[in-house]
């Protein structure tokens, strides 16, 4: 079930930018008047951050640290804050290491932290509870190459996504052109039980889930196609359907896709371009047959990640290169945002997440 609208968002944003200017900006989206408002920037706990997510119940914000606590090993770090949706107070509950390099991603299945370590080509699972981190982490090392010489000489793990139903753990890894699926029994991620090979010179990089859940897809950062997937929820086996390119068809420049989500409510999937600096809107049948509908301007340079609301009314786009997070409405039966002429000025937003505020 998809919640109800709220009247007012908590917005997180993650900002890239070294020194000062980093960390983790928090703001207000309030629904009726469409506007933004920056609350807070937090630096405690962070080095250099580069993606986060609220837990389902808003009660943590898990971020992936790129600069770990070890210079030795160069391993990324995790922290984990408890949140308070009324105050927006972030209190640091504990840090701890990804066990890999160039750790980029957190996804969240029931009791543990799924980490994808785009360096060292690994993913970690890390146990965690209400009061923060705990002992017992996973760490799976990737092996093999891609097509591309350049970007898939090794492996590089960018996403790590549970299933709808938190029985899988999935691994897109952009260096091997494959997502690795590893079962979830007693609470634990075990080591990869099967294989999804996409096709030479991909590069996938996130996941998503229709809201049934039947359907899965992948965006390929490479060469910016949309793969969709039949899901068997049970067996954790992912059957090919379709791929179409989400780029503009008179599109000639250089274009890496990037992040990826599906409409809470309607048949639509949503994902972002860099190069032709675009959100591309995808619609989708119940047998996974994909039709591009039409690319729009991300409101700036390099949308490398975006979000929408639990009830998909809006969008907010973070563009890297412009240091804006931009603000689109979803009304009606309608499926291309709009841009509402509203954002904040963040440096190098990476990442945005929201959560509605009861």
């Amino acid at each position: 079930m998809v919640e109800l609208s709220a009247l007012t968002y908590w917005v997180l944003i993650i900002s890239f930018a070294k020194g000062d200017t980093g960390g983790l900006y928090l703001a207000k989206l309030d629904a009726q008047a469409q506007t933004l408002a920056l609350v807070e920037h937090i630096t405690e706990g962070v080095n250099r951050p580069i993606f986060a997510r609220f837990s389902n119940d808003g009660k943590q914000l898990f971020v992936v640290d790129n600069n770990g606590d070890d210079p030795k090993t160069q391993f990324g770090a995790l922290a984990i804050y408890s949140f308070d949706a009324k105050t927006g107070k972030l209190t640091l509950q504990g840090r701890t290491s990804t066990l890999g390099r160039g750790s980029c991603y957190v996804g969240l299945a029931p009791s543990n932290a799924l980490i994808a370590n785009y360096g060292s080509g690994s993913v970690t699972a890390i146990p965690f509870n209400e009061q923060g981190p705990l002992e017992g982490a996973v760490n799976y090392e990737h092996t093999g190459k891609g097509a591309d010489p350049r970007r898939q000489n090794k492996p590089h793990a960018h996403s790590f996504v549970p299933s709808p139903h938190g029985r899988f753990a999935l691994a897109a890894d952009l260096g091997t052109d494959e997502v690795t699926v590893h079962p979830i029994t007693d609470g634990k991620v075990q080591p990869a039980s099967s294989t999804i090979k996409l096709h030479p010179g991909a590069g996938p990089r996130h996941i998503a889930f229709s809201p049934d859940p039947r359907l899965m897809f992948v965006i390929n950062e490479l060469d910016g196609t949309l793969n969709s997937y039949h899901w068997n929820a049970r067996d954790g086996i992912a059957k090919p359907l379709d791929s179409i390119s989400t780029l503009p068809a008179d599109f000639k420049g250089n274009n890496t896709a990037a992040d990826i989500h599906t409409h809470p409510r309607k048949p639509f999937v949503y994902t972002s371009n860099r190069g032709v600096d675009s959100i591309a809107i995808t619609q989708y049948d119940r047998e996974g047959k994909l039709k591009l509908i039409t690319n729009i301007p991300s409101g700036g340079g390099h949308p490398r990640g975006f979000a929408l609301t639990r009830d998909g009314r809006f969008m907010l786009v973070a563009n890297r290169d412009a240091n804006n997070v931009v603000l689109f409405t979803i009304e009606g039966n309608n499926p291309v945002p709009v841009n509402v002429g509203k954002e904040l000025q963040i440096p190098m937003p990476m990442c945005v997440t929201t959560l509605p505020i009861k």
